[in-house]
């Protein structure tokens, strides 16, 4: 019996009702080991208890994607689509001199949003020089 399974195993024999916060984590464990058919399992508990989180859908569709299961990506992104459960765009904050700033994925709005991605751009060109390859995403 691997790690996973024991984890799992557990959780259902845990004296208490398992919450999301439980299974989310055993469901990012999933990703880390590339767990397909135990991430299916948790997902189902997951849509039981929190059937509008996009995360949990888009985790096991990312787990596929890593394990090349195209098919069974798109098909959680269908089952997404049809349920009315849209992705999240991500966010980040961050506080300069007091103020908070939010940033969303892709967000323009924000009054120094030129200056923003024209650092980022920057810094993404060090990165590459440096090989920092694995941390950019375009």
């Amino acid at each position: 019996m691997c790690l996973l399974d024991e984890a799992h195993q557990m959780i259902r024999n845990m004296p208490m009702e398992a919450n999301a916060i439980v299974w989310g984590a055993l469901l990012g464990a999933c990703r880390i080991h590339r767990d397909t058919q135990l991430a299916e399992l948790v997902l189902k508990q997951l849509i039981e208890l929190e059937p509008w989180n996009s995360g949990n859908y888009v985790l096991l569709s990312n787990i596929y994607s890593t394990n090349l299961k195209w098919d069974e990506a798109a098909k959680i992104r269908l089952s997404m689509n049809e349920k009315g459960i849209q992705k999240s765009p991500g966010c980040s904050w961050i506080e300069v001199d007091g103020i908070v700033h939010e940033f969303l994925v892709g967000d323009k709005y924000h009054p120094l949003s030129k200056k923003i991605y024209a650092k980022l751009d920057e810094l993404t060109k060090k990165m590459k020089v440096a090989k920092f390859d694995c941390f950019i995403f375009e």
